[in-house]
């Protein structure tokens, strides 16, 4: 995750660089180029001489970039305030266009998180609660997680992985426990999320990063509100969905798309609705069951067609098929 936090910084660098040699950012309101010898220049002769000093810039979200440049390259430290305010929100230091260091303050300035590249591809994380007791210690390799230390609010050691092994704990900045995740090779494997009240909040596994496997989501009064399969970050597979702890209905996906039955139940039970679909397209019969009886839509690639157009499109269908092959 923190890694991404880099490689976005990175492209930031590239966008900001480009900022300040274009007046035309739809998102720029006013700009300020400044010699670092503390003088005012044009945008004109800031673009022809490549001078060395800042580039001011206040955006229409009421944040103020201040960025520092040498040889048309970000290097040195890039602020941003928060909105509407002269308070520093993010501190990035540069070095010759490469992001080195990213702290993020909360609004008093107090720092929250400090990111520093230790070296090509390795990163540390610190981050700390609103008292400034340390939250986390971490350090990242190409993305996974080698070390990492988790305290809790009166700074009593929790949790720890080592050598890419072991139990993350995650707090908010008042130190309300949000998640547990197992770590496995540096990478996230299952992680457990919890409400405020500490009760169980959602169960779910990884691999490679991506969501695999079962997902369970719980109310806050431990009644189950589903439980979903996944396969490389997709729903693949039947999902099933509660209300009042009671099965209220259940979808079949393939690859993140509706692909199969999806029903509709009464109290858990009765079978009320019954859904086909192809492909995210409702597609076949569409089922009403009444007190009665039950009433049969058909559905051919998301529109309403009588079950003799339906026979004839799938029929056509099959012999385009057979044709193709």
């Amino acid at each position: 995750m923190y890694y991404k936090t880099f490689f976005s910084m990175a492209i930031l660098a590239c966008a900001l660089s480009a900022c300040h040699q274009s007046s035309q950012n739809t998102n720029v309101v006013s700009q300020t180029y400044v010699h670092k010898y503390g003088y005012a220049v044009s945008p004109k002769e800031w673009k022809e001489k490549g001078y060395p000093g800042q580039v001011i810039s206040l955006l229409k979200t009421g944040v103020t970039v201040t960025a520092t440049y040498e040889d048309n390259l970000l290097h040195g430290p890039c602020t941003y305030s928060f909105p509407n305010s002269n308070t520093v929100e993010k501190y990035v230091l540069y070095n010759q266009g490469q992001p080195m260091k990213e702290v993020l303050y909360d609004i008093s300035g107090m720092p929250i998180q400090e990111t520093l590249q230790q070296s090509e591809g390795r990163q540390s994380l610190v981050t700390w609660y609103l008292d400034g007791v340390p939250k986390s210690i971490e350090i990242y390799a190409k993305g996974a997680l080698l070390q990492g230390e988790y305290f809790s609010k009166d700074n009593t050691l929790e949790a720890r992985v080592e050598e890419g092994k072991g139990m993350r704990v995650l707090r908010d900045k008042a130190g309300l426990l949000t998640c547990k995740d197992l770590i496995e090779n540096g990478l996230l494997v299952c992680r457990e999320s919890f409400y405020a009240s500490g009760t169980p909040e959602s169960v779910a596994h990884y691999y490679q990063g991506l969501l695999e496997g079962k997902r369970q989501v719980f109310s806050q009064e431990g009644e189950p509100l589903c439980v979903e399969e996944w396969a490389a970050g997709h729903l693949h597979g039947l999902c099933t969905y509660f209300k009042n702890g009671a099965k209220d209905h259940e979808i079949m996906y393939s690859c993140g798309k509706k692909h199969g039955l999806e029903t509709h139940f009464l109290d858990g039970q009765t079978i009320l609705h019954q859904i086909s679909w192809v492909l995210d397209h409702k597609h076949g019969k569409e089922v009403f069951f009444l007190p009665n009886n039950k009433k049969v839509v058909w559905n051919y690639d998301n529109k309403e067609v009588s079950q003799d157009r339906f026979e004839e499109l799938a029929h056509l269908d099959s012999v385009l098929l057979q044709d193709g092959e």
